[in-house]
């Protein structure tokens, strides 16, 4: 059975095993020529051809850092680090060499700190309920139609109503003499009139 070929990439430990990261053959020859140099180096991939959609912003996106000795590859610079003082510069620390690959990626404007790779992953999370409901709420606007009432609500505003609707009629209604609705009475008792407080009964 014929060996099939291997993906031209980058292995990345991840800590959970190794994976791939495709890169195209021109960005992997040029992470073997910085490699050759000492210390530290940054690899900036090339930014995509079009222009950053309304509302994006470009930065860049650390993709993942690269031990210069064995082109390992690693998510963030601490496992990195740690894989350098066991294993390739062992001893030597201060010999350590890494390269920094950065992929250029888009920043949400209303949604700082939320990046995205490509402008189709931008445009998934511009649609999202929570990008559009934040991006109301920087605009003023209200985030979502109002809610039903619910049949408690509902009985309260009917009964409200109907008493208003009473009071309505109450009042278009002749008055018999000497017969007031609601009549206001003495705000309080006439001093003299109030009940004293009994310790019993």
């Amino acid at each position: 059975m014929p060996s099939q070929p291997q993906p031209q990439g980058l292995i990345v430990e991840t800590g959970s095993g190794a994976s791939v990261l495709q890169l195209p053959a021109t960005t992997l020859e040029q992470i073997r020529h910085i490699a050759a140099d000492p210390g530290a180096s940054t690899l900036r991939l090339p930014p995509p051809a079009t222009e950053p959609p309304a509302g994006a912003r470009e930065l860049d996106f650390d993709l993942c850092y690269v031990c210069k000795h064995c082109k390992v590859a690693f998510p963030s610079p601490t496992p990195l680090q740690a894989h350098q003082a066991r294993a390739c510069y062992a001893g030597r620390e201060a010999a350590r060499g890494l390269i920094r690959v950065v992929q250029p990626a888009l920043e949400c404007r209303a949604c700082p700190g939320e990046r995205f790779r490509t402008a189709a992953d931008f445009r998934r999370h511009t649609e999202a309920e929570s990008h559009v409901r934040r991006v109301a709420l920087t605009a003023g606007q209200p985030t979502a139609p109002p809610e039903p009432l619910t049949h408690e609500m509902e009985d309260v505003v009917n009964q409200i109503t109907l008493l208003a609707a009473r009071a309505a009629q109450d009042s278009a209604a002749p008055k018999e003499a000497g017969v007031g609705f609601c009549a206001p009475g003495p705000r309080f008792p006439p001093p003299g009139e109030l009940p004293l407080a009994s310790a019993g009964h």
